[in-house]
């Protein structure tokens, strides 16, 4: 009876934080739809809105989408020649599914690595080209929150409150530190190990960690992944110039939707100035631990773009620009991550291995 009460007596807490997540995000649409100078005052005003600017910005948020499924495609036939674009869109797709549900972002790599593994991809590998993904993703994005920062945070300084410069600051450092994390990681592994081992040795002493040595070995091996990973990226210079010039374009893409957002408003606006301000709502907004930074993004935006949007279109701009890069990417995603049946992942591995016995077959009748 005692551990029949004891288990009744758990809290559950992850059902509690969905359930809450979901609440806030109900919130915040009904908060932007009702409230005043929301989407329903809009309407009323007659504030007409230009269609063709409304539909770029889901086009440039869908190829913000299909270059990340290229670029895996990418990283993924170097070590799986016979992988096809169908494998690459599942396992990007089951990533920004995940990536947008889970908490900073945490169930994306994890699950696409999974979804790949039943797709008859080696872990391994899989494995690698996500890896390989993340630090050309992360020296992409450093760089651009570098030049926003350079180029606009006389602008940003003058038109945000104290609050938010500290918060944009430890965004801005945070990428930073970032940075020299996966540079240590990458060339210098051996003065990672010790800087790691000497910190975990601290917490262990401070009784925060416990199981050192298994932690010691776990780090040990991501380091190696992470230095492995790099070198083998590194050899193939003409290939990596083609992802950071992908991921680029990617990246642009995804800051571009708020500008096409204010151009169907009927707003002029400096693109460029735009394209700052997300960068700076990304830096932010990332620092919040909740799936999407819901709550955190879209505070961030009003902050960040209200020199550009009025009073009046503000709130409907925010709306706007959530459904279609979070709302409408979940939507989009969930087919191809959670009604996707293991019997059709299997079919596709089946499919993939019998492209190897072809392709080895083939050559051979060449030679």
């Amino acid at each position: 009876m005692g551990r029949s009460s004891k288990k009744k007596r758990r809290v559950p807490w992850k059902i509690i934080f969905n359930v809450a997540i979901f609440g806030l995000t109900i919130f915040l649409i009904v908060f932007f739809v009702f409230s005043e100078g929301g989407l329903v005052d809009l309407i009323k005003n007659g504030q007409e809105i230009n269609q063709l600017w409304l539909i770029l910005s889901v086009f440039v948020h869908l190829l913000n989408i299909a270059l990340d499924a290229t670029i895996i495609f990418l990283f993924l036939r170097q070590t799986t020649p016979n992988v096809t674009m169908k494998n690459a869109v599942i396992a990007s797709m089951t990533g920004q599914f995940f990536c947008a549900v889970t908490p900073s972002a945490t169930g994306g790599q994890p699950m696409q690595v999974l979804t790949m593994s039943r797709m008859g991809i080696k872990g391994s590998n899989a494995t690698s080209a996500l890896v390989q993904k993340f630090l050309v993703w992360q020296f992409t994005l450093a760089g651009y929150c570098v030049i926003a920062v350079v180029t606009g945070i006389g602008f940003f300084a003058s038109h945000l409150d104290p609050a938010m410069i500290v918060f944009s600051v430890i965004g801005f450092s945070t990428q930073i530190f970032m940075i020299v994390v996966l540079l240590l990681a990458s060339f210098c592994k051996p003065l990672t190990t010790k800087i790691v081992n000497g910190f975990l040795d601290l917490m262990g002493k401070l009784r925060i960690i416990k199981n050192i040595d298994e932690k010691k070995k776990s780090v040990d091996d991501v380091l190696t992944s992470f230095h492995e990973n790099n070198k083998e990226l590194n050899k193939n210079k003409r290939l990596l110039l083609q992802i950071y010039v992908i991921t680029i374009v990617q990246m642009t893409a995804c800051f571009l939707a708020p500008y096409c957002i204010a151009m169907s408003f009927g707003i002029e606006c400096n693109m460029f100035d735009m394209l700052r301000a997300q960068a700076f709502v990304s830096m932010v907004s990332s620092l919040v631990p909740l799936p999407g930074g819901s709550g955190a993004a879209e505070y961030c935006f009003g902050v960040f773009f209200n020199t550009y949007f009025t009073a009046e279109t503000i709130k409907s701009a925010i709306l706007i620009w959530r459904t279609i890069t979070y709302y409408g990417t979940i939507a989009v995603s969930a087919p191809f991550a959670i009604f996707r049946d293991k019997k059709s992942l299997t079919e596709t591995a089946e499919s993939l291995e019998e492209n190897e016995v072809k392709e080895p077959a083939a050559v051979s009748a060449e030679n």
